[in-house]
């Protein structure tokens, strides 16, 4: 990132520190309304089901979303690669669930006749078993790409959809989020590259308020069923940077939108991964702080999902 870009973004920066100051807007008061729809939750059963999606692939590179959320994305150096793939934190109420994989090539522009994918929708009774394997699963649905013969495609893509019982319902988006889809491109990069500023400084300065992550986090949680103990792990290791943690530059990323254009973040353009990343000094291995926001609809306040 050029030095120019970089004094434009922290006046930028500065701007909106001096505007806020004067804007007469009670944030606290925006947030807590905000957060108090997961505070003291209760469910509306006792069942704590899990839906995971095992993904294998050889020679292409995907991304997954579940109902328009970022689920996975694999643009790895490997030509083969598994994972088990948890959709939980996708899945926002009960019904049908959006499932969209895009497949891209592994090398070159098109994929070749080497590219296969194939997917394995699995649902578990109870995610909090941990003694009986979330008491064994049960396979909901099976999916292989089809082979491309002769075919060079830039792409491929599939949408599906699938059922799912949950005994949550979670729609401070539906209620609060404004569609930044209709904002001006340049403007709205420009707001969400100023709050990602902010928050990557927090973490580097360990400014953040352990109470108020809590309270943010909450409803990613709610949907995994934690415990106490488990919201105080998360919170503690997202507060946690360590001297041996060096912060990358916020630079060479894009922005991407979400769930009808609600929520927006930034990735790496090169692998996708979260913009706000960090390396260690010592053995070179690489972590990153995911950070999705979206835009009070009223307000115009920004708040993390």
């Amino acid at each position: 990132m050029s030095s120019k870009i970089i004094i434009s973004l922290f006046s930028i920066l500065l701007l909106v520190q001096v505007a806020n100051g004067q804007n007469k807007v009670d944030y606290d008061q925006v947030d807590t309304e905000i957060t108090n729809h997961y505070k003291d939750y209760k469910y509306s059963n006792k069942k704590r089901p899990g839906y995971y999606l095992q993904v294998n692939n050889q020679n292409c590179h995907y991304e997954i979303e579940t109902n328009e959320l970022a689920s996975a994305e694999y643009y790895g150096e490997f030509p083969s690669y598994s994972v088990r793939i948890p959709l939980n934190l996708q899945i926002l109420n009960s019904g049908s669930q959006k499932l969209s994989i895009k497949m891209l090539p592994f090398r070159g522009d098109t994929l070749t006749n080497k590219a296969n994918l194939d997917l394995t929708l699995l649902y578990y009774p109870d995610i909090t078993d941990l003694e009986n394997n979330f008491g064994g699963s049960t396979t909901l649905w099976n999916w292989e790409m089809p082979k491309l013969e002769t075919l060079k495609l830039p792409y491929f893509e599939l949408d599906t959809v699938f059922e799912a019982e949950v005994p949550y319902d979670i729609n401070v988006l539906d209620d609060y989020a404004e569609d930044l889809s209709k904002i001006d491109r340049e403007d709205l990069l420009k707001e969400v590259i100023t709050e990602f500023i902010i928050k990557r400084e927090k973490i580097i300065n360990r400014a953040e308020d352990k109470s108020y992550l809590i309270s943010h986090i909450k409803r990613a949680m709610i949907q995994i069923y934690p415990d106490d103990d488990l919201m105080d792990e998360v919170a503690e290791d997202m507060l946690t940077f360590s001297k041996d943690k060096e912060a990358q530059p916020l630079e060479n990323f894009e922005m991407r939108l979400y769930y009808n254009g609600r929520i927006a973040t930034l990735l790496k353009r090169d692998d996708k991964e979260p913009a706000i990343w960090f390396k260690r000094n010592t053995s070179g291995a690489r972590s990153w702080q995911p950070y999705y926001i979206f835009k009070h609809i009223e307000t115009g306040t920004w708040h993390m999902w």
